[in-house]
């Protein structure tokens, strides 16, 4: 989806350029000023978070547009989490659009529509496209920022961000598993589970390939929020057969459980019914009382969670995104996404 015409425009005494890893400092300095909120309890990043980030992502690949003052630093940035995606089988990058922001001083500098889309279409111009050196597409869940994402910067909503849920009260029945599996938790995914991506993988239409590397650095890796790691084996024969990832948070409502992350195939039920009982179990344990999950509602596994018990409700979140090659009827249709492919959780 192309962007809208840009209107000539002098920026100065700004200057847009891509991130280098020595400009974390400036940018922290930045993000704090516009997202930190104590009363709130919002927290300033930490530099540690902002390597984990950006500097250790698997692709390698720093992405972050900035605008920058010659006294003041960084003032704005436009930024993203590249990741290695499967589209149609084809193995590609794709970006999450994240941390974007502009110091109130600056929103309206650079011209009528001010500096988020400038710096939103020169991000565009350096990375988006077709070929093995650009992003695919770019995504998100934008909120302050949709209006303007979807008039200058070519942003369609995919689809909405629903949630299903199971109540777990306090005492009730565990749910029956199958006797041939067994789901334990590890502390690092291994090899296998590329090998089990790769065996999904056909089946997946749109996808983050979700292997070793990405999963323990999303997961296993994150310096300040805590996750439970799962594997689904066979008693006999100790095969592979899903994975999964648990973690807690005030996402919906306070103190809630998620299935943050999801690899199993569509058609292996009993995989899908032992890896929620592990999940309810330790939901139970954490007394949360809930457990919610987020899946594209095409997908057969969204219809197996209702069977399953869960039932669907709305969230304030929605999908975008924006491609020069497909359109947003491409992604509906086929993407395969959990709550983990963003960072609400």
């Amino acid at each position: 989806m192309p962007s809208a015409k840009r209107a000539t425009c002098d920026l100065s005494p700004l200057s847009l350029r891509p991130c280098r890893a020595e400009d974390a400092a400036a940018i922290l300095r930045c993000h704090t000023a516009v997202f930190a909120d104590a009363p709130l309890g919002i927290p300033a990043r930490t530099l540690a978070h902002w390597n984990w980030k950006f500097l250790t992502n698997p692709t390698g690949r720093l992405m972050q547009m900035l605008a920058v003052h010659a006294t003041e630093g960084v003032v704005g940035l436009y930024g993203s989490i590249p990741a290695h995606v499967t589209v149609g089988g084809r193995r590609c990058i794709a970006a999450q659009g994240v941390d974007t922001c502009v110091q109130a001083k600056w929103l309206k500098h650079g011209g009528e529509h001010g500096l988020f889309p400038r710096l939103g279409r020169a991000f565009h111009e350096r990375w988006l496209g077709s070929s093995s050196e650009h992003l695919l597409f770019i995504y998100g869940l934008p909120v302050a920022s949709w209006r303007s994402g979807s008039m200058h910067l070519g942003w369609q909503i995919v689809r909405d961000f629903d949630v299903t849920f199971r109540e777990l009260p306090p005492g009730g029945a565990a749910r029956a598993t199958p006797s041939e599996l067994l789901v334990q938790p590890v502390l690092r995914f291994g090899p296998e589970t590329a090998e089990l991506f790769a065996r999904i993988e056909p089946s997946l239409g749109v996808a983050t390939v979700r292997d070793h590397d990405y999963l323990n650095w999303r997961y296993a890796d994150h310096p300040e929020r805590s996750y439970v790691l799962f594997e689904c084996r066979e008693r006999a024969s100790n095969r592979l057969r899903g994975v999964c990832v648990y973690g807690t948070g005030d996402l919906v409502r306070p103190h809630t459980s998620y299935v943050v992350d999801w690899l199993q195939a569509a058609d292996d039920q009993a995989t899908m019914t032992a890896m929620l009982a592990a999940l309810e179990q330790r939901a139970r344990l954490d007394n949360t009382g809930l457990l919610c999950s987020v899946w594209n509602h095409q997908d057969p596994r969204f219809l197996a969670m209702q069977e399953h018990g869960y039932r669907v409700r709305g969230t304030p979140w929605f999908l975008v995104a924006t491609s020069t090659v497909y359109d947003t009827l491409f992604f509906r249709e086929r993407w395969y996404f959990t709550l983990g492919d963003s960072d609400l959780v």
